[in-house]
């Protein structure tokens, strides 16, 4: 239902599909194609900087890559198509069925929770410096996304705040946050869970291990707001980098809200505020539209494809850890 309401809304700026389809520049979009890749893989592979110290200081080797690649790529398109963000549980889970040493559910849950904090907070410093250098129409528009940004960016920041805070004295401060719960039955296990998270997370505490992560990390956005631009470049549209900038972070924000099925409504209202932010009418109803359709469909298709490689890497990854554990096909 809130992704039909936001359908609607969006419907109102945009058309949803548009009725004539022009590239006036096909060669970008050949280049937003081939830039599904470097995507892919950066975002599978940003983990590894977190994940390998826990697994090396298990006594195992680096965590197995079949199972890191394969475990994203499955996850992006489960957490594209599950609607209300359900499928953020899949990458933990995927992580913890690899069974590395020393990765568990806990170190899976905060391995994600520190990539999904991280991007949130370089999203919206993309959004507040893009604001600041893009060419905008709509004054007042701005300070609606700016009001927005403001919101989530104290979010972002209210959740690695805790992070840290956690890691400081995982024990300690797991019975700190827990104490207001004292009295249910399953407290325990909730302490006990909360101070292996905040074990996992000191880790990164070392600069040789933080420093890669934020690099991969912008690396990655980097890669995103290069493939946005191609897509509008290809569709007709004429804006900068700082406008790609702007639209990849509204639109990277807007689908953090709860929604539909393939982010339909999330998806297509960033990208309906953002381009109203550059376009006139004309415009949003003619290249801007179609630019919001292609990427849309790009993500979708792309996510697709990379989830059946991943599918056959997380195979692989089954076997070898069976041949490494002794256990028997279907014993577990």
């Amino acid at each position: 239902m809130v992704g039909a309401l936001l359908l609607a809304w969006a419907s109102t700026r945009i058309e949803l599909w548009p009725q004539v389809w022009t590239f006036p520049e096909p060669w970008a979009l050949a280049a937003a194609i081939a830039l599904q890749v470097p995507y892919a893989l950066l975002r599978a592979a940003r983990l590894a900087y977190v994940l390998d110290p826990w697994t090396l200081r298990a006594g195992g080797a680096r965590f197995d890559r079949k199972a890191l690649y394969g475990s994203g790529f499955v996850s992006f398109f489960v957490l594209l198509v599950l609607p209300l963000k359900l499928g953020e549980a899949s990458r933990p889970l995927l992580l913890t069925a690899a069974r590395q040493p020393g990765v568990g559910l806990s170190a899976s849950l905060a391995a994600v929770a520190v990539e999904r904090i991280l991007d949130g907070l370089l999203v919206v410093a993309l959004l507040f410096v893009g604001l600041e250098l893009a060419d905008v129409r709509s004054i007042a528009l701005v300070e609606e996304v700016r009001a927005a940004g403001l919101v989530a960016g104290a979010a972002f920041f209210a959740a690695s705040g805790g992070l840290f805070w956690l890691a400081g004295a995982p024990a300690e401060r797991a019975r700190t946050a827990c104490r207001p719960l004292a009295s249910w039955r399953r407290a325990p296990r909730l302490v006990a869970a909360l101070t292996r998270v905040g074990e996992a997370l000191q880790v990164l505490r070392a600069w040789r291990i933080s420093v890669p992560l934020v690099a991969s990390t912008c690396l990655y956005w980097i890669v995103t707001i290069a493939q946005l631009w191609c897509v509008q470049r290809a569709c007709g549209l004429e804006l900068g980098a700082s406008e790609a900038a702007t639209l990849v972070a509204i639109v990277g924000l807007s689908i953090q809200l709860p929604g539909g099925p393939a982010q339909v409504g999330t998806f297509q209202l960033g990208a309906a505020m953002g381009l109203a932010l550059f376009c006139n009418e004309t415009l949003l109803r003619s290249a801007g539209s179609q630019f919001a359709a292609t990427l849309y469909l790009l993500g979708l298709a792309g996510a697709a494809a990379f989830a059946g490689l991943g599918a056959w890497l997380l195979q692989r990854a089954s076997a070898a850890a069976r041949a490494r554990t002794g256990d028997l096909p279907g014993s577990g």
